[in-house]
């Protein structure tokens, strides 16, 4: 075979390969703009701090901190775009880093919600500590329509995020310490024959009253107090009352007004477990806090 003919073979072949790996590398990429003019938005309350970036033509990455809850993560795209499964999650270094190694996360779940990948506390701490460190979180994943020569590539941008990386982290610390969920129905547990308040039932309530003064909307406190079986019926109803009217009189006498309170005690009427178990008789040893919100259900259940 002549050299011609040779190098020929040679350059066909090494066309061919470029060919195949630039058909096998093709990205449909969605990211914001490296400018000046990158924007991170944040909403702050001492509900919750939400920190957004727009990603042009695919949605919105926001990092969201409610109160009383760890920080998560999520991308939510205005139509579907990746193959549900899993996407691999790196952080690229910048690249004027080229020192710096990327970080590989491993996968993450792609489904077709909304929230099209949601993330927990410690993948979402990484992300924010890979932005504030000039990094970029890098999505990857098949289209939804499984063509498995692309893929699909969400990334964020680290530009201007360090300034509202501190805005943010002042959020975070102003926080209330609990959400309307975590509060809304309540349960006291109390000692045997006990009705005074310990340091944990004043903590308890401490964090539902930090709350209920933060959020107007909270309007009316269902205040019901309950025993286990020992004693007599006629002991118990006193006992329950005595409850109920300790954690009322410590709402009242934190601000909470006495005419937004409803207190009713029940004895043993009402268990929400066996008392014939030493741990059945302790859950039933206990005061109900149901708090109602000017749009809440009407209250009916006992427990």
């Amino acid at each position: 075979m002549s050299g011609r003919a040779v190098n020929t073979v040679s350059l066909y072949f090494i066309t061919t390969l470029l060919l195949l790996f630039a058909k096998q590398s093709i990205a449909i990429n969605y990211s914001p703009k490296i400018s000046i003019n990158t924007h991170w938005s944040l909403e702050s309350s001492v509900f919750e701090c939400k920190l957004t970036q727009d990603v042009p033509y695919y949605g919105k990455a926001v990092f969201y901190h409610r109160s009383g809850d760890p920080v998560i993560f999520y991308l939510e795209p205005k139509r579907e775009v990746m193959k549900e499964g899993k996407a691999s999650l790196v952080i690229d270094a910048p690249v004027w880093k080229p020192s710096v190694r990327a970080v590989d996360l491993g996968l993450v779940d792609v489904r077709n919600t909304q929230h099209s990948i949601k993330l927990n506390e410690k993948l979402a701490f990484r992300m924010l500590i890979g932005l504030k460190d000039g990094m970029r979180p890098r999505f990857a994943r098949q289209p939804w329509y499984e063509d498995n020569q692309e893929k699909v590539e969400v990334s964020l941008s680290s530009i201007n995020f360090q300034s509202i990386y501190r805005e943010y982290n002042d959020c975070v610390a102003k926080l209330l310490p609990v959400n309307f969920d975590q509060i809304a129905r309540s349960v006291i547990l109390f000692r045997s024959g006990k009705y005074e308040l310990s340091a944990k039932h004043r903590k308890q309530l401490n964090d539902i009253i930090t709350y209920v003064k933060a959020d107007k909307t909270v309007k009316q406190f269902f205040v019901d107090g309950h025993t286990d079986n020992v004693g007599t019926r006629d002991d118990n109803i006193e006992l329950s009352q005595m409850r109920a009217e300790h954690v009322s009189q410590y709402l009242v006498d934190n601000d909470v007004s006495t005419d937004n309170i409803t207190m009713r005690y029940h004895g043993e009427r009402y268990p929400i477990a066996t008392n014939k178990a030493a741990k059945g008789r302790a859950r039933n040893r206990r005061v109900t806090l149901r708090l109602e919100r000017d749009d809440g259900v009407e209250y009916e259940s006992y427990e």
